[in-house]
């Protein structure tokens, strides 16, 4: 059985924490800080931060209705 070390955030931590997120996946975000997923996400809730990626804006405007599909009758 391996004994965690726990360690502390650090202001640079949160920082890049909140630089990253809804930018990068969550384990991307979590290897870059040198943390496990887990530790990164219950951080992020405790600082009421979304992780969840965010659409890029083409993306978004082509699915907003832009371009209508074929219509069902």
């Amino acid at each position: 059985m391996s004994h965690a070390t726990v360690r502390r955030w650090t202001a640079d931590d949160i920082a890049r924490l909140k630089n990253m997120a809804q930018k990068q996946p969550s384990a991307e975000i979590a290897s870059q800080l040198g943390r496990s997923t887990g530790a990164t996400v219950v951080q992020a809730h405790k600082m009421k931060l979304s992780l969840r990626l965010r659409r890029p804006k083409d993306e978004e405007s082509s699915l907003s209705g832009a371009e209508p599909g074929p219509r069902r009758v």
